[in-house]
């Protein structure tokens, strides 16, 4: 959660300020820095509400998975660029960014393998295997059917 939010923060600082790091101005093409820098505020906002989505759980977990997605290959982007124009002198911010999108697509990988377990289990729990559980079955009356439940007379 503490990297969504700092991901929003520095996202809306960067594009609010209109800066970029120097390794991101020469490594990327301009349209490429504003994906990045915008990238860091909408997975930042995604992350969040997928936590904190009050609806269906799953829902929620699948919001996250999606955000992590993204900031995970946004901090990628950011480690790629150090190392391009820094070399070795980007070594340790290099390998903490690089860390931050391995544990990002890590707990991807947690949440994915969670939701088809969740999955699963919710079409055992149905009883009948493949029926989708949220769906309702609900009986249509025909008239003259032979299974007449309106209590004809």
């Amino acid at each position: 959660m503490t990297s969504l939010a700092t991901a929003l923060l520095c996202g809306a600082l960067l594009v609010g300020l209109d800066s970029r790091p120097r390794s991101v101005v020469v490594a990327m093409p301009a349209l490429l820095e504003q994906i990045w820098a915008v990238g860091l505020i909408v997975t930042g906002l995604a992350g969040l509400a997928g936590i904190g989505w009050r609806g269906h759980f799953a829902t929620g977990l699948g919001v996250e998975l999606g955000a992590l997605l993204g900031l995970g290959a946004v901090t990628g982007m950011y480690a790629i660029a150090l190392f391009v124009v820094s070399g070795a002198g980007a070594l340790a911010a290099g390998l903490f960014l690089t860390a931050v999108a391995v544990a990002s697509w890590w707990r991807c990988l947690q949440i994915a393998r969670f939701l088809y377990h969740l999955a699963r289990l919710d079409l055992r729990s149905d009883g009948v295997e493949g029926r989708r559980p949220d769906s309702v079955e609900v009986p249509i009356p025909t008239e003259g059917g032979s299974d007449d439940r309106l209590g004809a007379s």
